[in-house]
């Protein structure tokens, strides 16, 4: 996705918004320079590009580290463990680390700062996302971007062997299955997450779609129900039979680029994969994707909905420079600017803007909008279970699963080994 437009109107409310901005009482704010520390993503290429924009019309310099996600997550912690203030701004994932960092104090909160910028209008963003950035009744971070699970599917294919698009968790497998009888095994019928770690957050969908949720109202575990033995077997059951060979080993980039070089009849992944599957540059199947909604189970259709956000670090000195910088980078102006860059915007008037929508000019990109809008409506935050150790969670369901790819494990054991990893864990979110 390439657009071009914005030049003159962005310019204009780049300098209204930043006008507009409004300052938090630290002694900082009259710094000309802060840090930002981003992570390898879709939004950090998009929105480097346009950080001279907002240094000229802010006279704020932008200080730019990037790293790699883990080794971005291990730069961000280290810094906020010891207290510096050398970094102000941050991405971060609340459904990873938020509960985390806020019980430990490392976010600013941005509450006071939204309640006396009236540009800036928070009621933008769909509740979903708001309640994603939200931790302990406060917002922690500004949302920069939304997706969510969806299924791709390989639209020229379906056709080829007459197969109808699976529109519910009980089609999945028969479609899969089909898929591989008419292909003869020459095509994986669908790529999706096995590696423990990135697995829980097209898992998660299974889950909730079947009305089962990561905890109970108590919040210990809820992996002794049935459902989520059922859940366990409809996802380890697609993977072991109709996913790649190495299955356990892959995450989104592997599964894209499966998807995009025409090996896959199906791949169930983030809607911002869209960029990479939908490239004319790289992908085979450009004008052959099809996008649907994650397949409905007896609660109807739940994906997972996450976004990453911009967080202002309580150590930072130049509080009013960085809210600056997030209240620029996740405006309505530089989030329609940012659609240019293929980035999902987490703000409803920008997803319903005319110059947004009329680049939605294709059966994939308006079936792709259409799902993620579903995302947004009906999808679940929680990426995987809530709590202060939360990767450490993810982990645990991940392996588990990833037995039961391997045949090494039933469905029952490992829910079994779940709910009894998982509680130790769960526990200390009461401490």
């Amino acid at each position: 996705m390439r657009h071009r437009f914005l030049s003159a109107g962005f310019a204009l409310a780049l300098v209204g918004g930043l006008a507009a901005g409004c300052g938090g009482g630290d002694s900082g704010g009259s710094a000309n320079e802060i840090s930002l520390v981003m992570s390898n993503h879709p939004w950090q290429k998009a929105i480097e590009p346009l950080l001279p924009e907002f240094e000229k019309a802010s006279g704020v310099k932008v200080k730019v580290q990037t790293f790699a996600e883990q080794q971005a997550r291990d730069k961000i912690s280290l810094t906020l463990q010891s207290r510096s203030s050398s970094m102000d701004v941050f991405m971060t994932l609340p459904s990873r680390e938020g509960l985390q960092f806020s019980k430990a104090g490392y976010y600013a909160p941005l509450d006071d700062y939204l309640s006396k910028s009236a540009a800036y209008d928070a009621a933008d963003f769909p509740a979903a996302v708001k309640t994603g950035m939200t931790i302990q009744d406060k917002m922690i971070a500004a949302p920069v971007n939304v997706e969510g699970v969806v299924l791709y599917y390989r639209t020229d294919l379906f056709e080829k062997y007459g197969i109808t698009p699976p529109k519910t968790l009980d089609e999945l497998p028969t479609v899969a299955a089909a898929i591989k009888q008419k292909s003869g095994g020459k095509v994986t019928p669908i790529a999706l997450r096995g590696l423990s770690a990135a697995l829980p957050f097209t898992f998660g969908p299974f889950l909730h779609s079947q009305g089962v949720e990561w905890t109970k109202p108590d919040g210990t575990p809820n992996f002794d129900t049935p459902g989520a033995v059922d859940a366990i077997n409809r996802y380890a059951t697609l993977a072991k039979d109709y996913g790649p060979p190495g299955v356990v080993n892959n995450t989104f980039t592997q599964s894209s680029a499966l998807f995009a070089a025409g090996n896959a009849a199906m791949e169930l992944e983030s809607s911002n994969e869209i960029s990479s599957i939908n490239d004319p540059k790289t992908s085979k199947v450009v004008g052959k994707i099809g996008v649907l909604d994650f397949p409905a189970g007896s609660a109807g259709s739940k994906s997972t909905v996450l976004n990453w956000g911009i967080a202002m670090s309580s150590y930072s000195k130049h509080k009013d420079a960085a809210w600056k910088f997030i209240e620029w980078a996740t405006g309505k102006a530089t989030q329609l600017k940012l659609t240019e860059g293929g980035i999902a915007p987490p703000r409803t008037s920008v997803a319903q803007d005319k110059a947004y929508t009329d680049t939605l000019n294709t059966d994939t990109l308006k079936q792709w909008s259409q799902a993620l809008a579903n995302v947004q409506t009906n999808g679940s935050t929680e990426v995987g279970p809530v709590g202060v150790s939360a990767p450490e969670m993810r982990k645990v369901v991940g392996d588990a699963v990833g037995k039961v790819i391997l045949g090494q494990a039933d469905a029952e054991a490992a829910a079994k080994e779940i709910q009894d990893g998982l509680t130790p864990l769960l526990a200390k979110n009461a401490g």
